[in-house]
């Protein structure tokens, strides 16, 4: 499961930021999972968050942190293809403090991993690894299994005799992470998997016509399982009632079905289909697998062209506890104000706001962090501008100037 996920000096965040799936009240047992360590000391217990949404007003930086997981899970997978001098793509610091442009980006990751905790971190330049460091948590006691200081890299548990040999085949602008996974060292393993594990969609990619058209490469696999998830998908999308009784597969292209007056399966081709239906069909069964397989889905804006309706059902199967069963998160960035609403029994500490401060700098709340509010109407205290977050949008003095432009003469 992911814990906590940190970033600083990385576009529009400065100044580090924590997306945090760790609730900040126990008391309170909606919408988490609970993993017990069996081999720490004092038996002790890990709690995670099974969903949490980010809000706030358009170029916050909501998208950036989507992006800053995108981008670090992407370097991590393949930094080790990194010739000498390439520049490193994950760098990309905020470039509104002169100070910033020289300094580090950092990224940070809390990770739990068969029960025990891990935490990676790593702190990058242009063309060079400043830091970078893993540690775990066996018996709930630190233990280091690498640090690096640039080029210098100290050894840590569980390498033997291998350490010096993927050290000297380190290039300074490559993960000794990355180089240790791929010599089977299997503390480096483990954490390379689980952030590869991740299923991350950005903008770019969630709303882009290859999405949509993308997931018959996949779902209309022969195996048994995914026959299962392809007729599990189909299912629910029959329910969700968007008017599709089947689809297929032909030829590499997705083909929908519908009912004429007769009665009679009439052919559609995929594209004919409203953007809403096309969405429906290519999520709904990543939704399903990261369900079965407990694994994370972070995803911007996956709401847009949904009905709320739909949206809301989607984040009700994550947080539902005979559903979600095998510890399985959504993080996802939103505009849709409904998924606040009461009926969706979100947490303070599941919804994540964020705005720019004066210096033009991304900031990253929670609304468990506000004094004075408790368990309520989410939707209708945010509407109302009681959680910040919102864009100011200066009404009046616009309107005049729009009167203005229109009652003036032309030329």
């Amino acid at each position: 499961m992911l814990l906590n996920f940190r970033v600083s000096n990385f576009r529009s965040i400065n100044e580090m930021v924590e997306l945090s799936m760790v609730p900040s009240d126990l008391k309170n047992s909606v919408n988490i999972i609970k993993k017990t360590n069996p081999e720490a000391n004092k038996n002790k217990d890990y709690y995670a968050l099974t969903s949490v949404a980010i809000y706030g007003p358009n170029a916050s930086g909501k998208s950036n942190i989507i992006r800053a997981l995108d981008e670090f899970q992407r370097f991590i997978k393949k930094s080790t293809d990194n010739k000498p001098n390439d520049s490193i793509s994950l760098y990309n610091p905020f470039k509104l403090n002169t100070e910033s442009l020289t300094n580090p980006s950092s990224f940070s990751i809390d990770l739990l991993i068969n029960n025990v905790l891990y935490t990676y971190s790593l702190e990058i330049f242009e063309k060079e690894i400043y830091n970078e460091s893993l540690f775990f948590f066996p018996k709930g006691i630190r233990v280091k299994v690498f640090e690096r200081d640039g080029q210098k890299i100290i050894k840590g548990n569980g390498y033997e005799g291998i350490f010096e040999t993927i050290k000297q085949r380190t290039n300074e602008n490559q993960l000794f992470l990355g180089k240790a996974a791929l010599e089977n060292v299997e503390l480096a393993r483990r954490v390379y998997q689980k952030i590869d594990s991740f299923f991350i969609l950005t903008t770019d990619t969630l709303h882009s016509n290859e999405f949509n058209k993308s997931f018959s490469r996949l779902i209309f696999n022969e195996s048994k399982e995914w026959q299962n998830l392809l007729k599990l998908s189909k299912s629910l999308i029959q329910k969700i009632d968007v008017q599709v009784v089947d689809f297929n597969e032909n030829d590499g292209k997705v083909k929908t079905f519908h009912l004429n007056d007769l009665g009679e399966k009439i052919e559609f081709e995929f594209e004919e289909e409203s953007s809403g239906t096309q969405r429906v069909i290519s999520f709904i069964p990543a939704v399903i697998l990261m369900l079965k397989m407990g694994k994370t889905l972070i995803a911007d804006e996956f709401e847009r062209s949904l009905h709320p309706e739909i949206a809301q059902y989607i984040l009700s199967l994550f947080n539902n506890p005979e559903v979600n069963v095998n510890g399985s998160q959504f993080i996802f960035a939103t505009h849709d104000t409904t998924l606040l609403s009461p009926e969706n029994n979100l947490r303070r500490d599941q919804i994540n706001l964020v705005e720019k401060n004066s210096k033009g700098e991304t900031e990253l709340y929670t609304v468990s962090d506000i004094k004075g509010i408790r368990e309520g109407n989410f939707e209708k205290w945010y509407l109302e501008g009681r959680l910040g977050a919102m864009p100011n949008i200066a009404r009046e003095t616009f309107k005049h100037e729009l009167i203005d432009f229109i009652n003036s003469n032309n030329g």
